[in-house]
């Protein structure tokens, strides 16, 4: 660095402190890479979004950025960026997660009075358009049933059923399921870290973990015939894991992906036809069999306004037992007497937390 640069950043650290924010000169020769690696060593995540972070750093950013100066990155530089990451053929969401990254990283020198200032400032990213939400037909769901296979048919059940994300689906355990009242607890799902699937006791939000939502009658069969037929998968760590791939281990979700995808074309879905279309089915004949929009949002793990997050902070207990009859017309004319078959334990004191 010239005698030029030097006093221009010197200047910025001025401007800086005296807009009351103080800085560390002595990061003025640390480049983007060496600070991104410290930053992402710098504290503990959740598996999955540290698995992001690392991967959207070593694939696209520190490519990109890593070999500036970290004061001189500017506005234009991450623009310039961003541009470069759509000109790949990047999906506008993608590019969202990425820039998420850097912003975060950046942000993190910024508390850190590394830099004065952030250079996200009037970032132009591609604009995400969000898929016009189209619930599946009863004949599409059951294509799609029947097209699967035997060993993951009753994850479609419980997706349109239930409205799970494909990682809580996936990672559903026996001790979750209340198959006297017809509920189920949203308690683990399954990610992936390292190309490695894993377990874990935790939800995309606080609202998403440990909420009840009904298990209608037809989700509420094809679990059964499930565990009937297929068993379960004993971790180690003593769950025992409805749904495992056809090696006998916890499903991938990318790996589940690959089958879900040539189901839909036996079934003649459309190819932009997601797992999480289901959960959108779930939601959308909910609302329209006249479960409240509020309770909607619960079993759903989110709420939809920052005024129902605060006004329906808590589940009234019961609720999903009482609302699972209003689901269970979607997709039979008539519901049959479901039997517990002698495999399948409950126990009717046990409450779930």
């Amino acid at each position: 660095m010239g005698p030029t640069e030097e006093a221009a950043y010197e200047r910025r650290v001025l401007e800086a402190k005296s807009a009351g924010v103080a800085v560390r000169p002595g990061h003025v020769r640390t480049t983007f890479l060496e600070w991104s690696q410290q930053w992402i060593t710098s504290k503990e995540r959740r598996p999955g979004t540290q698995g992001s972070y690392e991967i959207n750093l070593r694939k696209h950013i520190q490519p990109a950025l890593g070999g500036m100066l970290l004061h001189r990155i500017e506005p234009p530089h991450v623009q310039a960026w961003v541009n470069e990451l759509e000109a790949k053929g990047l999906a506008p969401r993608t590019v969202h997660l990425i820039y998420k990254t850097f912003r975060a990283c950046i942000n993190s020198a910024v508390r850190k009075r590394v830099l004065p200032r952030s250079p996200c400032v009037d970032i132009d990213l591609p604009e995400v358009k969000k898929k016009r939400v189209v619930p599946a037909t009863r004949g599409q769901v059951w294509a799609l049933h029947q097209a699967m296979p035997v060993h993951s048919r009753a994850l479609i059940m419980v997706g349109v059923g239930c409205g799970l994300r494909s990682g809580e689906a996936l990672g559903l355990c026996e001790d979750v399921i209340d198959f006297e009242t017809g509920v189920l607890v949203v308690r683990r799902q399954v990610i992936k870290v390292k190309s490695q699937a894993r377990l874990v006791e935790y939800n995309k939000s606080e609202t998403s973990h440990m909420r009840e939502v009904p298990l209608p009658a037809f989700a509420h069969k094809a679990l059964l015939l499930h565990l009937d037929t297929q068993g379960v998968l004993a971790t180690p760590d003593g769950h025992r894991v409805l749904f495992r791939s056809s090696r006998g281990n916890l499903f991938r979700r990318d790996a589940f992906y690959k089958t879900f995808k040539h189901a839909l074309k036996r079934a003649g879905l459309p190819e932009d036809f997601r797992f999480h279309d289901l959960r959108h089915t779930f939601a959308s004949h909910a609302l329209d069999q006249g479960v409240p929009e509020s309770t909607v949002q619960l079993y759903m793990g989110h709420a939809s306004t920052e005024e129902l997050k605060g006004t329906y902070h808590h589940q009234v207990k019961g609720a999903a037992a009482r609302d699972r009859a209003a689901l269970e017309a979607v997709f039979f004319d008539e519901i049959s007497e479901v039997e517990i078959p002698a495999g399948v334990e409950v126990d009717d004191e046990e409450e779930v937390e």
